[in-house]
């Protein structure tokens, strides 16, 4: 595998094609996609890796669905097809779940009604296993059970229902290391890509963008990146540089951002559901109200979304006591039987998101309820500079796809977007992989340890194995009921430019989610010290930045009411 190290010194030394501001889904596929057409590429990211919007999702590729309510059939295909792609180049991150949605007697809830758009739901997604290719990861059928079988799964003896239907969905298991995935073959494609290096302002000089003005935030040195074009794909966070720009106000503009929650509580059941609740939803074919998920991951439940509106971005955004009550409301509404209480709940995450704006026009370079790619040469007259903005995980792939036609017209190059697998991806078969290598590394690790392993780094787990197999510590578990082990903490830091606990906990394996206990915490602390050279006084800030990230959660919990 080709290294992955922080190295900002090159992002000064070198003149290059095209800059990204972003690492989330969106920079990270468009640096794959730059790297892969041969241009010279950075890519920096403010924070960590996936850390704001990336990571805040239900962890869902979703396959387009629920566009079937909303009557967006070019939606539905375009998602499946991505979701496809997705499971091409990384099959081992993500896994098959079955989504129960029940059904009733009235016609729009009914299973005929419900059965008939699985039909055409069917018939939108024809060529998804086309592009998947391995057979081991095509989505098992739908179908539809009786309700004796439903309340087997779910207690639902209360609820006048016929059954359900159930279909399947991807999950991942961290969707920040599918960014990571991505941003690693892009590095290995050859661009240069560096976290907690933040862009303060666009290099302009006589109305064209020359590059862009950052800092180094680890070491705050200043520097200049050197570039022919620039893409701000930062997400929410766009027109924080885009605002200040010679003629800002003709540029189009996000005009608002969606704030919802995740809670991780106590596990429900090995199916997930999708629950109707009181919330007011935006379907033409109406089920009842907005839908919240409740899906198995890693032994607990994920139950999500909560949704507000907001006017301003917010980095770094804390469960809201407001949030928790509305999520355990409609769990308990919708699934009496479940009687979840505030106790149940381990921990829980926000995100934002950007709401599609009003104001598409003639400059919007392509326009729609997803996407944004804005040629600012006509949007404001300024030249050597691109705005990729999506909404959605899942398509983030095809947004940088769009992006990239711009792109080559900038630059006059014309290059097609490759399919590919991504580094981590070198398997043919993946159930034959994972079987081979439980079998190759029983003397060291037990067969579910492996397993985990294969699904965090592929086929990168033999490299992963031989940096770690010299230290017998490393192979130890972090967490009681998981397994993670020690060794992932040292990869990360030498691998994965991972230079914070709190990144290490919350965007590297998840462990801050899943109930990890402070001694623990230590631990991981402590043996992250040696790595980094922490001091005593760095040590204790560390363990206070994910202290107070603990606290606010708890508090937002237990003073919901």
């Amino acid at each position: 595998m080709t290294s992955f190290e922080r190295d900002p010194q090159k992002l000064s030394q070198a003149t290059y094609d095209v800059a990204i501001i972003g690492g989330g889904i969106s920079g990270a596929w468009l640096s794959l996609h730059c790297a892969q057409a041969g241009l010279r590429t950075a890519l920096i990211e403010k924070q960590d890796y996936a850390s704001q919007t990336s990571s805040s999702s239900s962890k869902l590729l979703h396959g387009g669905i629920r566009y079937l309510q909303q009557m967006q059939f070019g939606k539905v295909r375009e998602s499946a097809m991505e979701r496809a792609e997705y499971l091409y180049a990384a099959a081992h991150l993500t896994t098959a779940v079955p989504f129960v949605v029940p059904t009733y007697r009235d016609f729009q809830r009914s299973k005929f009604f419900l059965n008939c758009g699985m039909l055409a739901y069917r018939v939108l997604t024809l060529g998804e296993n086309r592009i998947i290719g391995d057979p081991a990861h095509f989505l098992p059928p739908i179908k539809s059970i009786s309700a004796n079988e439903l309340n087997t799964i779910y207690d639902l003896r209360n609820e006048a229902h016929t059954g359900a239907v159930v279909f399947y969905e991807q999950h991942m298991l961290d969707s920040e290391r599918m960014v990571l995935a991505i941003l690693q073959s892009a590095s290995a494609a050859g661009a240069d890509i560096v976290n907690y290096v933040a862009a303060e302002s666009y290099d302009i000089t006589d109305g064209v963008v020359r590059g862009i003005h950052a800092r180094d935030l680890l070491s705050d040195t200043p520097m200049t990146i050197e570039s022919e074009l620039v893409i701000n794909a930062a997400g929410p966070w766009i027109d924080g540089l885009n605002g200040r720009l010679p003629n800002a106000e003709s540029a189009p503009k996000i005009n608002g951002f969606a704030v919802g929650s995740h809670l991780v509580t106590r596990q429900l059941c090995d199916h997930a559901i999708a629950l109707t609740t009181k919330f007011q939803s935006d379907a033409k074919i109406d089920r009842g109200g907005r839908h919240v998920f409740v899906i198995p991951w890693r032994g607990y439940s994920l139950i999500g979304t909560s949704y507000d509106e907001t006017q301003q971005p917010q980095p770094d955004l804390t469960l809201q006591a407001d949030h928790v009550d509305q999520l355990l409301g409609a769990v308990n509404d919708a699934l009496p039987s479940a009687n979840l209480s505030r106790d149940d709940i381990v921990s829980g995450y926000s995100g934002l998101y950007p709401l599609h704006t009003d104001n598409i026009q003639k400059s919007v370079y392509q326009g729609s309820g997803e996407y944004q790619i804005i040629d600012h040469a006509h949007s404001n007259q300024v030249h050597g500079l691109i705005t990729s903005l999506g909404a959605k995980y899942t398509t983030g792939r095809k947004l940088s796809a769009l992006t990239m036609k711009l792109v080559h017209k900038k630059l006059k190059r014309a290059k097609s977007v490759q399919r590919v697998k991504l580094q981590c991806s070198q398997y043919t078969s993946l159930t034959r992989f994972i079987d081979a290598k439980i079998k190759q590394y029983a003397p060291m690790l037990d067969a579910a340890t492996v397993r985990h392993l294969a699904t965090q780094y592929g086929s990168d787990i033999d490299a992963f194995m031989s940096r770690i197999q010299t230290e017998p510590n490393l192979l130890q578990p972090i967490v009681r009921g998981q397994h993670d082990i020690l060794g992932q903490v040292t990869w990360a830091v030498e691998q994965e430019q991972t230079v914070s606990l709190y990144d290490m906990l919350f965007h590297r394996c998840s462990l801050g989610l899943l109930g990890i206990q402070q001694t623990e915490i230590e631990a991981i602390a402590k043996h992250m010290q040696i790595l980094l050279s922490w001091s005593p006084i760095e040590l204790e800030q560390q363990l206070q930045r994910v202290s107070r990230r603990t606290a606010v959660t708890q508090y937002a919990i237990h003073s919901a009411r």
